[in-house]
């Protein structure tokens, strides 16, 4: 019995070591169906405690179907002429930025030929030597590549579509999601289920609010710090800030290098770049590194290298949307792995 028992075991290891490549594959392939989908499902969990709230008041689907829809069409809206008059802003006054540009990496090249001629150097080995060309007009601008990310994100509010009738669909089978499972699973496996649905509802909701408030205030000062140091673009980076502090690790570093770049190029090295640059990055630091985790809790319960791992992977598997939703589609996965299994080995490294 207990050989049998250990072959079962072993032949399930097999068959997910055989499936993981297959799903991982699918997940890829299939992205751009995936994606909303699962942003479908968070926006989901986001507007669940309304959606209970109308119900309780005997408000009709048809209506509660209707309400969601508005304020996500107010919400997307608004994102929408937000990104839109930020990026106007931005890529009529980058060429300005890009002529600074290219002239200091034409003035550290000069700089680094009369130090190779000093150490006698030949320069044509130095690899430095050409960066103004690498990153002249001719075959790189920031206005055009600040131009493609702009288009892209645009691009991006296009999926609303499928996104809006992924969810019109689930709140439609949202009332026969429990008569069908009392109809094919006991009682025991039905308990557990909803339990885990609730559990990953409750941290995906806490989540989310709390990282949005982190968001939403190191947004708010940064652009104060900004106003104060005359930075330009307050807005986009603004918005950058708020959106990249989703993205775990690296997107609060991205967002607070970007306008140090920018007052570098607007003012050179001095004293205010120098103060702005310890500022915005304490604020970093003290909204993602002391407050966050206090908030937070242990409420994902997910170790820190997982959520680098995870932040690797689901950024190669998705682009840009994986790495803002890395962190609580991983911690679903634990939490459904722990109701699959209690003692399995994937979600004992998983969880911290």
């Amino acid at each position: 019995m207990i050989e049998a028992s250990k072959e079962l075991r072993w032949i399930r290891i097999l068959l997910t070591i055989i499936a993981l490549p297959v799903v991982v594959i699918i997940l890829k392939t299939l992205k751009d169906i995936f994606i909303p989908l699962i942003i479908a499902i968070f926006l989901m969990f986001v507007f669940a405690p309304l959606t209970a709230y109308l119900k309780k008041r005997q408000v009709p689907l048809w209506l509660i179907i209707l309400i969601t829809l508005l304020l996500l069409a107010v919400a997307f809206s608004v994102i929408v002429l937000i990104v839109y008059a930020a990026s106007n802003n931005l890529i009529s006054s980058l060429p300005n930025y890009q002529e600074r540009f290219e002239q200091l990496v034409a003035d550290g090249s000069l700089y680094l030929q009369e130090f190779s001629n000093r150490i006698d150097k030949v320069s044509k080995n130095f690899p430095l030597m050409d960066l103004n060309t690498l990153l002249s007009g001719s075959s790189f601008s920031i206005t055009n590549t600040i131009s493609i990310a702009m288009n892209s994100i645009m691009a991006v509010m296009w999926n609303l579509f499928l996104i809006l009738i992924f969810m019109v669909f689930m709140l439609l089978e949202a009332d026969k999601i429990e008569p069908r499972f009392q109809k094919t699973m006991s009682k025991q496996s039905r308990s557990n289920t909803f339990s885990s649905f609730v559990s990953i509802q409750t941290q995906i909701q806490n989540y989310l609010t709390v990282k949005s408030l982190i968001s939403l205030a190191t947004a708010l000062v940064g652009m104060v710090l900004m106003l104060i140091f005359g930075v330009d673009f307050i807005l986009v980076f603004g918005i950058l800030l708020f959106v990249l502090n989703f993205i775990p690790n690296i997107g609060s570093v991205i967002a607070s290098t970007l306008p140090i770049l920018i007052l570098f190029l607007e003012k050179g090295f001095c004293i205010q770049l120098v103060l702005f640059s310890i500022l915005i990055i304490a604020t970093q630091m003290f909204f993602g590194n002391i407050l966050e985790p206090k908030l937070q809790g242990q409420r994902l319960n997910i170790a820190p290298l997982v959520v680098l791992i995870s932040l690797i992977f689901w950024g190669w598997l998705w682009g840009i949307v994986g790495m803002l939703i890395c962190v609580p589609l991983t911690s679903a996965i634990n939490i459904i792995l722990k109701q699959i299994d209690p003692d399995n080995t994937i979600s004992a490294l998983i969880s911290s």
